[in-house]
């Protein structure tokens, strides 16, 4: 998806159908930020509905969830204090499938989205084959 490809009312749309957020997280993680690595987080308002993109650019593929567990510190109680919800996604250059790594972003965005009481709408993973969604905790899916 690109900016051109965009529907109407693209800002009304909430951000719950897993279609739009992959579509989402593809257009705010672009080649060179898959290629070098990166995290994106869209903030959302009470509707799901994206509000802000943050992309953090050049975060090595092995990097540890520490610098995420601050960013999150730093912006769900906001997030919260606005009944808003957010969407995640991690850039690295290759791969279909999560490493340890990205699992372990996966959690942590669980549990600091759960301690804050703030909905996580989807993590994902964007590298240069595509954008994967990483599954539902266990306790949403069964």
């Amino acid at each position: 998806m690109t900016f051109k490809d965009l529907p109407p009312r693209a800002s009304e749309i909430p951000l719950t159908n897993r279609r739009v957020a992959a579509d989402v997280i593809d257009l705010i993680i672009g080649d060179t930020d898959r290629a070098t690595g990166c995290v994106a987080l869209m903030i959302c308002d009470a509707e799901d509905r994206g509000i802000q993109p943050i992309l953090l650019h050049d975060v090595p593929p092995d990097a540890e969830a520490t610098g995420l567990a601050q960013l999150l510190g730093m912006l769900l109680p906001l997030v919260a204090d606005n009944d808003g919800s957010i969407l995640i996604g991690r850039g690295r250059p290759r791969g279909t499938a999560p490493d340890d790594v990205d699992r372990a972003w996966h959690q942590l965005a669980i549990d600091r989205c759960a301690d804050h009481e703030v909905d996580l709408l989807g993590f994902y993973l964007a590298t240069g084959d595509g954008v994967f969604r990483l599954p539902e905790p266990l306790t949403a899916a069964s």
